[in-house]
């Protein structure tokens, strides 16, 4: 059998929802909003915390490369140092302390003031100085009176120098005699005194041996 309501919509209570049905949905609704909203507090509190953290880390490793990159150049300028240090001290071992020879050689001419042993002196002194081949240096001298064995007793004080030992080469005695009215005795030999020192740079034989390789290579190409 088919019903027809008449009655406006206010009046049909049969259609209307019920309250308990509204109860449950508002507390359904409240309990998802409430809990959509402690997960917002959690997850954005967690990002904060997230982001503070990551903002106090990068600030930590900014400073902690700052002070590599000083450590870098400290060590830099350490391995810069030492290498002038040993350049500074390669240097003073290979010099010639020509002060110290020129002294060494005075001493040897004054002969503590033994002339009857020798009487010497040098007209001047020519040195070249080369530190691959050797340093070489010429002084013309003389020597007192009639007996060219002083020019002997000369070369051998020399001998006995200490600046001897760095010596590579020096010439022979001998000399001319001359005569010269205003001194007292007026004789005196002439000798011309010659002495070559060590190379104070001392040549690798091995890279010697490799460029004569490269020349003889490099000639047959």
């Amino acid at each position: 059998m088919i019903r027809i309501n008449l009655l406006p919509q206010e009046y049909r209570r049969g259609q209307r929802v019920s309250s308990r049905a509204l109860a449950v949905t508002f507390v359904s609704a409240l309990a998802s909003c409430s809990t959509l909203g402690w997960l917002g507090v959690v997850y954005f509190g967690d990002l904060a915390s997230a982001e503070s953290e990551h903002e106090t880390v990068a600030t930590e490793l900014a400073g902690a490369l700052q002070r590599s990159a000083y450590y870098d150049r400290l060590e830099a300028n350490r391995k810069d140092y030492l290498d002038r240090v040993q350049t500074i001290q390669d240097i003073g071992k290979s010099r010639r302390l020509w002060s110290k020879t020129v002294d060494e050689l005075i001493d040897v001419v004054n002969n503590d003031g033994d002339t009857e042993r020798h009487l010497a002196w040098f007209d001047g002194v020519t040195v070249k100085d080369d530190a691959r081949n050797g340093t070489t240096m010429a002084l013309p001298g003389h020597v007192q009176g009639k007996e060219i064995g002083r020019i002997a007793s000369v070369h051998e004080d020399i001998e006995r120098a200490p600046f001897a030992k760095e010596l590579a080469a020096k010439s022979d005695p001998g000399g001319k005699q001359e005569t010269n009215a205003e001194r007292e005795p007026p004789e005196s030999f002439s000798f011309a005194l010659d002495m070559k020192f060590q190379p104070r740079v001392k040549e690798d034989p091995k890279a010697k041996t490799t460029g004569r390789k490269s020349a003889a290579t490099q000639v047959k190409g």
